[in-house]
């Protein structure tokens, strides 16, 4: 392995030697080896908040990259014609500015002076971090918000209450459980359902939580509402809304000792109409393919890379390869010379957590949506979870991470929103509201739903559709370097198995809100809104039975170990 990445990041530099020769994109030499001498037609420089120039820092114009000399200077001969922005690859131990708490890492070429045919002294200013190998970055997935004034539609509720119920449990969690660090936040695509005009209150939202956010691009963010395109527009300008509010949709930024990696890998199709379309293709344009080319000749091959992507690049629900993305096999290759490999991803809004032991570089990992599932938003998530998101801690180079359930319940059901006038019953649901906070049935209503939380247990019985004599859990992040569960009853303890046939792998919330709306209002139980039966991956049954005098009545324990070695315990009673 170790000879492999030292003859691919042989190849690697020798190619950045070549391209310095040839292309004046790649060192900014236009030809010149003499790191002092700048060309090209955007040129600048990056200095810290004292003017001191930063050596070694990527800078882009989106398809090219360069690297700043010792006096901090840069120069990239861009195509104009087709250029909208340049933009910073931050170091470790730098953020750019914070405006409305987004770091703004980019310039638009419209906002700057040209001179004559070039864009001259484009100056980047940088922060210098106080703690750089100590900080917490919170991934989310799919808020989704849509305008109240749409009235009810095919997705339900429109998350904008439970999206501030997201933006206050951020602001406490990281004001009261992460002092002392920096924390950023990743959004990871639909950061709003095809509502344009609400990015700007999601970057305010985001703002008032104390996060440095950062934000990926989804299918729901590309603009679908503009009719003026004329035909055969370049894709990527389907991205130009979303990019003039929260900035370049493919970039990078490095904390630690990873290289984030943010794509946009949702192909957004031009229709007859000359609108675009939302029904996206999976993976990498040819021009987003040779940026991240360029981006990753700058990173050495011992980093931890951070891809950040809408949809899932490598594996899906069930393990799925997606090998039908295009330049699946490009980037897969790539990107198997590092290190290691986390993918982070939304969309499919179910959680899951892949790894190959036979393989381990490359780790795929999907959130739920963190406004909860379509239909049912503030409640839960598709694959039983509450409503939450992943926190992951880094500090000195090592890492883990954790479920953070969303606790604040501020909306319901309600005949306003066009629905029924009061909620469904969740029998199974374990946890419940009270004065708009969520707390474990039978516990004191006072302590709310906490990070303690990482797994849900169902009595035997209780479970939908299972047989009546297993117990079940629901461990919401598992993985293969998890340990498997164990049950201990009465000093007896049982070994627990994952569940792999398809007749338990199906979403316990959509199913008993389809059976709720069949009952309450059936134009929406049809199959055409998609209520999924396989995306809970991570149940868990006991490998044998209980006897009839323990399933009469009894109580347990339920304990895991994560990847990490925390051991996680729930008591169950019945």
């Amino acid at each position: 392995m170790e000879i492999r990445r030292l003859i691919w990041a042989t190849a690697v530099l020798v190619a950045a030697v070549v391209s310095c020769k040839k292309d004046p994109n790649n060192g900014g030499g236009g030809g010149n080896t003499d790191p002092d001498v700048i060309t090209g037609n955007i040129q600048g420089t990056v200095v810290n908040t004292s003017g001191t120039p930063i050596e070694g820092v990527v800078v882009s114009d989106g398809y090219h990259c360069t690297k700043t000399n010792a006096k901090g200077e840069w120069g990239l001969e861009a195509d104009l014609a087709n250029t909208d922005y340049v933009f910073v690859s931050t170091p470790s131990d730098y953020s750019a500015p914070l405006v409305d708490g987004t770091p703004v890492f980019w310039k638009f070429l419209k906002d700057l002076t040209k001179t004559g045919d070039k864009y001259l002294d484009v100056k980047f200013t940088l922060e210098k971090i106080t703690r750089p190998d100590r900080f917490t970055i919170i991934f989310y997935g799919d808020p989704q918000p849509r305008s109240k004034g749409a009235g009810f539609d095919n997705m339900g509720y429109h998350a904008l209450d439970c999206c501030n119920d997201m933006y206050k449990d951020m602001r406490e969690y990281v004001s009261e459980k992460l002092t002392g660090r920096p924390v950023y936040g990743i959004g990871l695509g639909d950061i709003v359902h095809r509502s344009l005009s609400l990015l700007p209150q999601h970057k305010s939202g985001m703002a008032s939580t104390g996060i440095r956010n950062y934000n990926v691009i989804g299918n729901h963010d590309h603009d679908t509402e503009t009719t003026t395109f004329p035909a055969n527009t370049p894709e990527r300008k389907a991205a130009a809304k979303f990019e003039e509010v929260l900035g370049p949709v493919n970039y990078s930024f490095n904390l630690g000792d990873m290289h984030i990696l943010v794509l946009d890998n949702m192909i957004a199709p031009q229709e007859a109409n000359r609108k675009f379309s939302d029904e996206c293709k999976d993976g990498l344009r040819d021009d987003i393919w040779e940026w991240m080319q360029a981006d990753l000749k700058y990173v050495s091959t011992d980093k931890t890379i951070m891809v950040c992507a809408h949809s899932p690049m490598f594996r899906s629900i069930g393990g799925n390869e997606r090998s039908a993305s295009l330049h699946y096999k490009d980037y897969k290759q790539l990107l198997s010379h590092f290190a290691k490999v986390h993918h982070w991803a939304g969309h499919v809004h179910s959680t899951m957590n892949y790894v190959d032991k036979s393989n381990p570089t490359i780790e795929s990992h999907s959130l739920t949506r963190v406004t909860g599932d379509l239909w049912t938003n503030e409640y839960l998530g598709s694959n039983g979870t509450p409503r939450g998101y992943t926190v992951f801690d880094y500090d000195g180079g090592s890492y883990q991470w954790y479920f953070k359930p969303i606790y604040y319940q501020t909306s319901a059901f309600s005949g306003s929103y066009g629905g029924p006038a009061a909620a469904p019953a969740y029998q199974w649901r374990d946890w419940d509201y009270v004065s708009g906070r969520a707390y474990i049935r039978g516990t004191d209503p006072a302590k709310p739903l906490d990070d303690s939380y990482q797994m849900q247990v169902f009595a035997p019985g209780t479970y939908p559709g299972s047989n009546s004599r297993y117990l079940y859990a629901n461990i919401f992040l598992w993985d293969n370097l998890w340990s498997l569960p164990k049950l201990t009853v009465n000093g007896r303890q049982y070994d627990m198995i994952r569940v792999t046939d398809k007749n338990y792998m199906y979403s316990l919330a959509n199913k008993e809100i389809k059976e709720y709306y069949k009952a309450n209002n059936s134009h929406l139980a049809t199959s055409e809104y998609g209520f999924v039966t396989n995306n809970t991956e991570s149940i868990f049954m006991t490998k044998s039975e209980f006897s009839e005098s323990e399933f009469e009545h009894g109580s347990g324990k339920v304990t895991v170990k994560d990847r990490f070695g925390n051991t996680y315990s729930s008591d169950i009673t019945w």
